[in-house]
């Protein structure tokens, strides 16, 4: 029945971004490329992994530290990322201060090798029961591409009418770092 509701409402999607970000941290080690890959709400979650990777970094993750100040850690730095002030925004100093304090030092070369999407599903194809407030739609914070990416591709299925699955097309940003490819295949969003 879990996977029934979850399957609708998408109850646990906070929890998968987090522990997507933690597997990444918990096996990151310098100089490492990632590669993430997703399709529907996988790809959404990959999309949000990147972003918080953006405004972020990757987390030292010390061995010594107990892993509840490591969880801590992570939901602090996934509440930075959901943050729209100003001052979380990746290169605002909240955000710089965090990595700083907590991540691995920012590097020239991109470190996220490959972001890998079938059909994103957008704003509108991932209602959330948010407790007190009812149903709400989750919001992809991150619209643009990270410049930490180094190359983007997505499908997109070309014969899809339902409004839940409304394509939700990478875009890049100004940096020219990233290349995208986006490629439209025949058939429906659950014909992948």
């Amino acid at each position: 029945l879990d996977f029934i509701i979850d399957g609708a409402i998408a109850v646990s999607l906070d929890k998968k971004i987090k522990e997507g970000y933690k597997f990444i941290i918990s096996h990151y080690n310098p100089g490492d490329d990632i590669w993430l890959f997703g399709f529907s709400r996988g790809a959404y979650t990959a999309r949000c992994i990147a972003g918080m990777i953006r405004n972020c970094g990757i987390l030292k993750f010390d061995r010594d530290v107990p892993i509840d100040q490591i969880d801590k850690r992570v939901d602090l730095a996934y509440d930075i990322y959901r943050n729209r002030d100003d001052v979380y925004h990746p290169d605002g100093s909240g955000s710089e201060e965090f990595k700083k304090a907590f991540s691995f030092p920012d590097s020239e070369k991109p470190i996220i090798k490959f972001l890998g999407l079938w059909d994103t599903v957008g704003a509108y194809g991932i209602p959330a029961y948010i407790i007190g407030k009812g149903f709400k739609y989750l919001e992809l914070y991150d619209q643009i591409v990270p410049n930490i990416v180094n190359y983007a591709c997505q499908a997109l299925a070309i014969h899809e009418r339902t409004s839940f699955f409304e394509p939700y097309h990478i875009r890049s940003g100004n940096s020219g770092k990233t290349i995208i490819v986006e490629t439209w295949f025949p058939g429906v969003h659950i014909e992948v």
